[in-house]
C-alpha cells in the first residue's frame, strides 16, 4: 500500500448510460470482488489509490526484532522518545534532478542522524531506504503502485523506497520555499520509520483484515498517514533546534501542513486538513508519544 499526500484531483462524475453498460458494470463488479477476495486470501498487495496494474509482490518483512504493534509500539510508549537537535548542511534546492537529489540525499543523511539513534535506544532496527528522484513519474513502475504514472510523492514499504517525482511538488507554487519539499520528504520518511518500527506492519496486516477501503480501513489509514504528519513535524523541530531551519520556515511548512487534508471527492484515507495541521503542530513538541494516534479518539482522526 503505498502512502503519500493527500490532494489527489478529484475523478470526474461518470456519465450516466443506458441499461447494457448497467448489466455489465454488475458483471464486473462481481468479477473484480472475486478477484480481490483471491488477492486478498493469498496475500498479494493490491494497494490503495494505486491505479493501472496491481503488482503481485508482497511485502515481507525482512528478519529483525521490531514488533508488529501500533498504539502499544516501543517507538510511541518512551515517555521520552524525542529527536536529538539537527545541525544539517542541506545541499541547495533545484529543480533540476541533480541538483534535487543531492538536497533529498542531504536530507536523508540528516534524517537517518535523527531517527537512528531513538530506534537503537528502543531495540528497534534500522536500515536506510532507497531514494528515487526523477523528473516525472514517466516510465516508473513500484511494487505498490504497478505502472502507473499517476502518483505523487510516497512511501512503498514492499522495497523499502521514497518516491519524489519534482514534477509533482507543485514547485511552481513553492518555488524555492524549499522547506515544504523538506517537510514532504521528511513526511514520507516517517513512513519508513513506521515500517522499520513495526507500526506499518501492523496497520496494514488490519487493514486487509477490515478491508482497505472499509470504514476501519480508511480510518487506519488515516491513523497511519497523520502520524507521519506528527514525525515529519518532529524532525522539523529537531532541525530547527539544531539552527538548520528559521522560525519563519517551520511556520511557513505548518502552515502548508494545514492545506494538504482530504478533500470533497477523496476516500477520507488521509484526515481533515485542519486534523494534519493539528498532528502536525504535535509534533513540533518533538515526543514521539505526542504522535500515538492509534491511540487517539476517532473525532481527532477524521
Amino acid at each position: 500500500m503505498p502512502y503519500g499526500p493527500p490532494g489527489r484531483p478529484t475523478p470526474p462524475p461518470r456519465k450516466r448510460r443506458g441499461g447494457f453498460t448497467s448489466l455489465m458494470l454488475v458483471v464486473i463488479f462481481l468479477v473484480v470482488g472475486g478477484l480481490v477476495k483471491f488477492a486478498v486470501n493469498k496475500g498479494v498487495d493490491i494497494g490503495i489509490d494505486a491505479f493501472g496494474p496491481k503488482p503481485t509482490t508482497t511485502y515481507t518483512p525482512q528478519p529483525g526484532n521490531a514488533p508488529a504493534k501500533t498504539g502499544d509500539n516501543p517507538l510511541v510508549t518512551d515517555a521520552d522518545g524525542s529527536l536529538v537537535p539537527a545541525s544539517c548542511d542541506y545541499a541547495p534546492w533545484g529543480t533540476q534532478v541533480d541538483k534535487a537529489r543531492k538536497f533529498f540525499e542531504s536530507a536523508a543523511g540528516c534524517l537517518e542522524a535523527a531517527w537512528k539513534p531513538l530506534m537503537a535506544a528502543n531495540g528497534l532496527p534500522f536500515e536506510s531506504p532507497t531514494l528515487s528522484i526523477t523528473a516525472t513519474t514517466d516510465g516508473i513502475t513500484t511494487p505498490c503502485t504497478g505502472s502507473t504514472s499517476n502518483f505523487a510523492a510516497f512511501y512503498c514499504a514492499a522495497n523499502k523506497t521514497i518516491y519524489m517525482p519534482i514534477s509533482q511538488l507543485q514547485t511552481d507554487q513553492f518555488r524555492d520555499n524549499w522547506v515544504v519539499y523538506l517537510s514532504v520528504f521528511a513526511h514520507e520518511y516517517g513512513h519508513h520509520i513506521q515500517a522499520q518500527s513495526g507500526i506499518l506492519r501492523k496497520a496494514n496486516s488490519d487493514r486487509v483484515d477490515a478491508g482497505a477501503r472499509s470504514t476501519r480501513g480508511l480510518e487506519l489509514s488515516r491513523r497511519v498517514e497523520l502520524q507521519a504528519n506528527c514525525f515529519d513535524a518532529m524532525f522539523i523541530a529537531a532541525s530547527k533546534g539544531g539552527g538548520s531551519l528559521s522560525s519563519d520556515q517551520v511556520t511557513l511548512a505548518t502552515r502548508d501542513s494545514y492545506g494538504r487534508g482530504d478533500r470533497p471527492g477523496d476516500m477520507r484515507d488521509h484526515g481533515t486538513a485542519d486534523n494534519g495541521g493539528k498532528w502536525f503542530e504535535s509534533g513540533l513538541e518533538n515526543l514521539t508519544p505526542q504522535c500515538n494516534t492509534f491511540i487517539a479518539a476517532a473525532g481527532d482522526v477524521s
